[in-house]
């Protein structure tokens, strides 16, 4: 027997499991799911949970990647290894946050890009500040988990999981790897 599928039909599938995906994604956090354009219809397949430095203390201490364990350049290219999506440039090794170069620059976000905050902006300090991208709102947001950065999300500890959605055109720029 021979099944005809059309892409209307794979669409609506994509877009069912793409609405799985965000309530499994933001609904174990409490977070609303984001509301996402229709350029950008699924989310970062990246687990925070699955750091493996997570909640890392003491004396900082490399990561293996060039990263000290706990700090926002740390997490993203973790995140960055680990979202399985195809990339062309490693984020391994690219020194301070503000210093990092991607395989495509871009003023529009997409998910599984990384922000970029220069140094000094925003209240980033001389090594400017990194998060992934997990979602874009088609209400001109972005939904950022990142680490470094102190919030009500995560009890205002530096080296640990935040989650936030802030305006798309707040991080000075988005990398592509």
């Amino acid at each position: 027997m021979h099944w005809r599928t059309s892409k209307k039909s794979l669409r609506v599938a994509a877009s069912g499991a793409t609405a799985t995906a965000a309530l499994a994604a933001f609904g174990a956090t409490g977070h609303a799911a984001p509301a996402l354009s229709p350029r950008n219809t699924s989310l970062a397949a990246v687990n925070p949970a699955a750091c493996p430095w997570k909640g890392a203390s003491g004396p900082r201490k490399f990561d293996g990647h060039g990263y000290y364990k706990g700090s926002c350049a740390s997490f993203a290219a973790w995140a960055i290894r680990t979202d399985g999506r195809h990339h062309r440039r490693s984020p391994d090794f690219l020194g301070v946050a503000g210093d990092w170069t991607g395989a495509a620059t871009s003023a529009v976000p997409h998910v599984g890009d990384i922000a970029q905050w220069d140094p000094g902006v925003h209240g980033f300090g001389s090594e400017g500040h990194v998060a992934y991208v997990v979602a874009v709102g088609h209400d001109g947001t972005v939904t950022l988990h990142e680490y470094g950065y102190r919030s009500a999300y995560n009890d205002f500890r530096p080296g640990s999981l935040s989650i936030r959605s802030t305006s798309a055109s707040d991080p000075s720029r988005y990398l592509r790897f």
